[in-house]
C-alpha cells in the first residue's frame, strides 16, 4: 500500500462537529483529509498541539506512560482504509526487536503519535477518496468543500462544549470537565472581545 506522511493542518469545528484535517508534508499535494471525531478527542489531540500539560495524566498520556514502562515505543501511525464512511488506523509498536500491529480509531492513533513524536500516514487511497481541495482560510473558516457538506447539525461550538462538559460531571470526570470549562471561557471571551 502506498502511504504518504501527513501532519495536522487543522482542528477546526464545521457544520457536522469537530474535525481534524490531515495533509500531506509534500508540498505539491494541495488536499486534505477531514476526519470527524469527538469533543473529548478534539481536547486530547489540542492539548498537545497547544502544549497544555494536565495535572494528571490524560487517558492517551497514561497509555504512552504504559508503553514506555513496558520497554516499547510508537513507531509509526497508519490510516489505512475507509468502510462505510468510517476511518480504520494501526498503531505500530517496537518492544525489542518485535514489531506489534494494533487496530485502532483515527482519533486515539494521532493523539498517542502526537504524544510519542511519532510520524502519522495516510494511505494514498484514502486521499483520493476522501481528500478534498481546501485553501487555508476555508479550513480556518470551520466550512466544508460544498460537495463533501451534509446536513448541518443546530448546534454552536458552544453547545457542543457545554454538552462534552455536562457528560464529563454525570461520568465524574471532572479534570476534563474543568478543561473543557476553561475552553468555553476562552471561547467566550474571545468572542466578546
Amino acid at each position: 500500500m502506498d502511504y504518504l506522511e501527513v501532519t495536522i493542518s487543522d482542528i477546526s469545528l464545521t457544520n457536522v462537529g469537530f474535525a481534524v484535517f490531515l495533509k500531506s508534508k509534500d508540498q505539491t499535494e494541495s488536499r486534505v483529509v477531514p476526519i470527524f471525531i469527538g469533543p473529548l478527542e478534539t481536547h486530547s489531540i489540542t492539548s498537545v498541539l497547544d502544549g497544555t500539560k494536565p495535572p494528571r495524566p490524560m487517558t492517551h498520556d497514561l497509555m504512552l506512560h504504559m508503553l514506555v514502562s513496558l520497554g516499547a515505543s510508537i513507531v509509526k501511525v497508519t490510516i489505512e482504509e475507509i468502510i462505510d464512511n468510517t476511518f480504520y488506523a494501526k498503531v505500530t509498536l517496537r518492544k525489542d526487536e518485535e514489531l506489534i500491529v494494533l487496530d485502532a480509531r483515527p482519533s486515539d492513533s494521532i493523539a498517542l503519535a502526537l504524544r510519542g513524536n511519532s510520524p502519522i500516514y495516510l494511505s494514498r487511497a484514502i486521499l483520493d477518496e476522501a481528500g478534498i481541495q481546501m485553501k487555508e482560510e476555508e479550513i480556518q473558516g470551520q466550512s466544508i468543500a460544498p460537495e463533501k457538506q451534509v446536513p448541518a447539525l443546530p448546534k454552536s461550538q458552544i453547545q457542543i462544549l457545554e454538552d462534552t462538559l455536562e457528560s464529563a460531571l454525570r461520568t465524574e470526570d471532572y479534570e476534563t470537565a474543568a478543561k473543557i470549562r476553561d475552553q468555553i471561557k476562552k471561547i467566550t471571551e474571545n468572542r466578546d472581545n
